[in-house]
């Protein structure tokens, strides 16, 4: 190699190396005190640099948060960074080894340098605080000295950055006066304040609906653009992965088993861990269920996946199962010393369906259009203001409690929030246990545990989950648990609430395989509620969209792409990222 050759290779090494704005070398991460004794994370290594997007992706418990959280020093307090290095250049500034830093020097860094944009916004942002106060603190912190005006103005400009048409409103509101999404671009301001060099947002979009979704991902997109940021994004949903990424590291029981650029990955997948997450994505079109084996379920990428059987075919002989006439849901909201003028909130407006015995029914819409409302509503866990709920030839509506007692075991709710949904005191077991003794299923102990057994072998979980607490469970478990504590009472109808909207792709696979298992098994009728339009397509018989409280469309699921859809399906469609990108193999 010729002198000149020679300095041209160094100096193009020293310019790939300038343009890495964080190295994640060979990082590891333990709990002391584990009963595995081995650590969470092991030998994690990637770069990012300028103006890249990377997405850490894998299932729960992978070790995505717990990277993202080592990073920038936010790591729980029995967890500790047991190898590894993680370097940050800043600028022109050499590289700095901030696992090296004490907390003083290392929350310099935070901010300016690093942003961080949480999961749940509304835990991240301070309940007792105006939007306009915590917009503020970040600028004062980081833009020592400016006036009290020109804060405002900027916190203002940046509001409508991310979305806000009257970002005068925001500023005056608490986090609780406001949506999901406007919570989360509300977090992405916070974040993007400072316009810090590396960016990394933290499942920014779950629980949000296909629309909400979509224009956080492409406010995301533009405001790293727009400061020159590069982003770090942790996710388990491969369409985030395939709008947003340039590269892809897929992470497995904390460890990078795949990393490359984002369409090798999404295509090409070389690690079996990936085909089978890829195999796991409900993708519009590709309605399948998955096979299943000893009582668990597992997802292949080489075997084809069985037919599912035929929806019920309409027959106007048949009762519906549930009938829904002209059903309405008001509540009153203001008023009672809010220092908000009292008026009547119409949630639920004029809505009529019918559901037959064996079908699932899948009820979407974008968040707020009283889906979920609805749902309650047919539980029997609202009353509905006017209008008629007919179950098995049974009204729900104006009944006397005994009456709608009776009627309630036959007529189950599995609610979106696992965990939130169990009681954290009390076993697993017991909390199977006590509706059926509620409803006199279990006579004597010794019933009540067959019962429960019974319950959780229908799930795929051993008996031996029964003594165990919910903080001992993982989403996945937990849900089945909550489905368990739902079918130890054999219902008819099965009510499930986003079911799946926080699990990760093959946790959200297993659940929908075992929800299609069960109903041929039992012969369920079930209404499912979601917000992910590809999802809802896989799982139901017929589909019903809500908008703004209204059933706008109701149609067969293979008739979802006719010419003859309303506005509110088609934008559904539209925003759906499935739709927007190759298909996935």
């Amino acid at each position: 190699m010729t002198a000149v050759s020679a300095r041209s290779a160094r100096a193009a090494q020293s310019e790939a190396a300038a343009a890495v704005v964080l190295e994640v070398a060979d990082l590891s991460i333990a709990f002391p005190g584990d009963e595995t004794g081995s650590p969470t994370v092991s030998g994690i290594s990637f770069a990012l640099t300028a103006g890249e997007v990377l997405a850490l992706v894998g299932e729960s418990g992978s070790g995505k948060s717990l990277t993202a959280a080592a990073i920038i020093g936010l790591l729980p307090r029995t967890a500790r960074i047991t190898g590894g290095a993680v370097r940050f250049r800043h600028g022109t500034r050499s590289p700095v080894d901030l696992t090296a830093l004490p907390e003083r020097r290392l929350a310099a860094y935070r901010g300016s340098g690093i942003g961080m944009v949480f999961q749940n916004p509304l835990g991240a942002l301070d309940p007792a605080h105006r939007i306009s106060a915590q917009l503020d603190e970040v600028l004062t912190r980081h833009r020592p000295g400016s006036p009290r005006a020109a804060r405002r103005e900027l916190a203002t400009e940046w509001l409508t950055k991310v979305g806000f048409d009257a970002p005068e409103r925001v500023l005056g509101a608490y986090p609780h006066e406001l949506s999901g999404g406007m919570r989360q671009r509300v977090a992405l301001a916070l974040a993007a304040l400072s316009e810090p060099a590396v960016l990394i947002a933290d499942e920014p979009t779950t629980a949000l609906d296909t629309v909400v979704q979509r224009q956080i991902l492409d406010l995301l997109r533009d405001v790293t653009r727009a400061t020159g940021s590069s982003l770090l994004l942790i996710t388990h949903d491969f369409d985030v992965v395939a709008h947003m990424a340039d590269t892809v590291a897929v992470l497995a029981q904390g460890r990078v088993v795949e990393q490359g650029p984002r369409d090798t990955v999404l295509t090409a997948p070389a690690h079996p861990y990936t085909r089978r997450l890829l195999a796991a994505v409900p993708r519009l079109g590709k309605r399948a269920t998955l096979s299943s084996w000893h009582g668990t379920r597992r997802l292949s990428s080489t075997e084809p996946a069985p037919r599912r059987s035929a929806p019920p075919a309409p027959d106007s002989a048949v009762e519906p199962l549930l009938r829904l006439e002209t059903v309405t849901k008001k509540f009153t909201v203001g008023g009672f010393g809010t220092g908000l003028a009292r008026r009547e909130l119409l949630a639920v407006d004029d809505i009529s369906l019918a559901v037959q015995p064996g079908e699932i029914y899948g009820l979407i819409g974008p968040s707020g259009s009283g889906k979920s409302t609805l749902g309650r509503v047919i539980g029997g866990l609202l009353p509905a203001t006017s209008g008629s709920v007919v179950f098995d030839g049974s009204s729900l509506v104006g009944v006397r409690p005994s009456a709608l007692r009776a009627l309630r075991s036959r007529l189950q709710y599995v609610f979106q929030d696992p965990v939130g949904s169990l009681n954290p005191g009390i076993r697993v077991g017991e909390q199977i246990a006590r509706p059926l003794r509620r409803f006199g299923r279990a006579p004597n102990r010794k019933a009540a545990a067959d019962a429960v057994a019974r319950a959780l072998e229908l799930v795929g979980l051993p008996s031996g989950f029964a003594d165990r607490y919910p903080h001992a469970l993982s989403g996945g478990q937990a849900q089945r648990v909550g489905m368990a504590r739902a079918l130890a009472l054999e219902p008819d109808l099965l009510i499930l609430d986003e079911p799946t909207s926080s699990l990760d792709v093959s946790t959200q696979a297993e659940i929908i395989d075992l929800l299609l298992d069960l109903r041929e098994r039992l012969n369920l009728t079930c209404v499912f509620i979601g917000h992910d339009l590809g999802l809802v397509e896989w799982v139901s018989d017929r589909i019903g969209v809500m908008s703004d409280g209204r059933l706008v469309d109701e149609f067969p699921t293979e008739h979802l792409n006719d010419s003859t859809r309303s506005p509110a399906t088609r934008a559904l469609l539209q925003a759906d990222l499935g739709t927007r990108k190759a298909q996935l193999p």
